[in-house]
């Protein structure tokens, strides 16, 4: 578990750490505030070198416009964005 105080997860915490000490390669993201804190997370694993997947259905944010400016725009070019089912095929 990492605790984040601000929206980037990376923003000073130790997960670039712990995920380089684990091997990883590729984030599948989820959780709450798809144009805020999935976004500004995605950018900043993109920039560290990670593949990044978001999870379309396992975010959320305030209302239907918002999600989808996150999905569908801020984050088309950062990474792959699909659906859970589309994740574990």
């Amino acid at each position: 578990m990492v605790e984040k105080t601000r929206m980037n997860g990376f923003y000073n915490t130790n997960l670039d750490i712990i995920l380089r000490g684990l091997g990883a390669e590729m984030l599948i993201i989820t959780g709450a505030w798809t144009n805020m804190s999935i976004e500004h997370t995605s950018r900043h694993g993109a920039d560290a070198g990670y593949e990044i997947v978001v999870a379309s259905d396992g975010t959320s944010t305030m209302n239907d416009e918002w999600q989808n400016v996150g999905l569908n725009y801020a984050l088309t070019n950062v990474g792959l964005v699909a659906s859970c089912k589309e994740i574990e095929a």
